[in-house]
């Protein structure tokens, strides 16, 4: 028993010391670029996250509504829930988030 807990002990360690943290990964991966345009439904100031139903994404992502880290905190504080913006999605790797926002003034096209 003792052998086989060293073992699994050595074969946890050997799986760790191989895998480089998100951090490792991404810091070598190209960053892309990608205009937002979509609508602010709820906002988690503490962890600084914008939950935004959005148009099509680039060649990144289709529509849909999924939350967005916000890495500055004024960045942040521009958004209100129910207000439709334009932003920039920036994608590095497997870490996405949002900036240069702006709130959307275009008029919603008129009803036939």
């Amino acid at each position: 028993m003792r052998t086989f807990a060293t073992l699994a002990l050595f074969m946890l360690l050997l799986g760790c010391a191989q895998t480089p943290s998100v951090k490792e990964e991404s810091k070598d991966e190209p960053v892309k670029k990608y205009a937002l345009h979509g609508e602010v439904l709820r906002l988690e100031p503490k962890d600084k996250i914008a939950a935004i139903k959005h148009e099509a994404i680039g060649d990144w992502m289709g529509p849909m509504t999924m939350e967005f880290p916000v890495k500055d905190q004024s960045e942040f504080d521009k958004l209100r829930t129910g207000e439709k913006i334009n932003a920039t999605v920036t994608v590095q790797g497997p870490r996405y988030w949002i900036g240069e926002i702006q709130e959307d003034t275009t008029p919603a096209p008129a009803s036939k």
